[in-house]
């Protein structure tokens, strides 16, 4: 039986409530230093950075590519056989965990550019509740720079908003309404954020709206990766208005989340869903970027 490396704890169920009552929790020390100098010396690569992460770039940069674990071994490595899963499926209460993606978020020093606040599930084509996501920096985080900020409780509000990125970009061409103003009126909701060492994790339901300061001041690149997960009831629903997997998937909508695109990872790894996977990378499908970029053309950019 092929499965995820166990974790060194399992979580409370106070931290699982707690994760449905507020959307999100941390978990301290929950990556090895195994897993952290994985995803470390992965983001070097594909990013060209420094082993210290330290950069006087002049233009400092953020990037965030998605699915890289499909491209680079040692992402594939983190997303599959790190202790994430067995976490996810504490926290969704479900008995089957698939991988959905994972996504690269490096934001170069001296960048102040903040992530928009958004929630996740406005990015995907999938539909259902246990929807999660895990992310953890390789670099130290504060709340006062860099770190990720919550709304607490904002996963169980009935309302969508557009899918925001870095830049205002809006990554859809749905009609959904702006988030609200947080920055504004901070004193009539309740953020989370932590101070986060190499090794700890957050771990966020898809619908939670988040975003995370820039580091202006920072003289040192933060390195982070995310990976999200889907449980029993998630479903493939494309819309046709967001950007679409370039991998092909074989899915119809409708169809539960699974096979070598979405591996089922617990309660074993499916070997037959990994294995073209294992034997070297995969690169997506050009028709399907070309769509993407067809349909990029057409997205809105707002202020921030």
């Amino acid at each position: 039986m092929l499965i995820p490396e166990p974790p060194s704890r399992v979580l409370s169920e106070t931290e699982i409530d707690r994760f449905w009552s507020d959307g999100v929790i941390i978990v301290r020390d929950f990556y090895s230093e195994k897993w952290i100098s994985t995803v470390r010396e992965a983001l070097n690569e594909i990013c060209g950075l420094r082993d210290d992460g330290a950069e006087a770039a002049k233009d400092p940069r953020f990037r965030a590519d998605a699915y890289t674990w499909h491209t680079n071994d040692r992402l594939r490595d983190f997303s599959l056989f790190a202790p994430t899963a067995h976490a996810v499926k504490q926290v969704l209460r479900s008995e089957r965990i698939n991988l959905f993606c994972d996504q690269i978020f490096v934001k170069q020093a001296h960048n102040g550019e903040r992530t928009p606040w958004h929630h996740d599930f406005t990015f995907f084509p999938l539909s259902g509740d246990q929807i999660a996501s895990v992310w953890t920096s390789v670099d130290p985080v504060t709340t006062a720079e860099s770190a990720l900020e919550f709304v607490v409780g904002s996963h169980r509000w009935s309302q969508r908003y557009r899918p925001l990125g870095v830049g205002g970009i809006v990554k859809s061409v749905a009609p959904l309404g702006p988030t609200p103003d947080f920055d504004g009126a901070r004193e009539d909701y309740q953020i989370a954020s932590w101070d986060m060492r190499p090794g700890d994790a957050v771990i966020f339901h898809a619908l939670t709206l988040h975003g995370a300061r820039g580091r202006p001041a920072g003289n040192q690149n933060r390195r982070a990766i995310a990976t999200r997960w889907c449980g029993d009831d998630a479903r493939f629903t494309p819309t046709g208005q967001e950007l679409q997997v370039p991998w092909p998937h074989g899915l119809k909508a409708g169809d539960p989340i699974g096979g070598p695109v979405f591996p089922q990872v617990l309660p074993e790894i499916r070997a037959e869903d990994i294995d073209a996977r294992m034997k070297g990378p995969i690169p997506p499908d050009l028709a399907v970027v070309s769509q993407n970029a067809e349909l990029a053309a057409r997205f809105e950019r707002v202020p921030l």
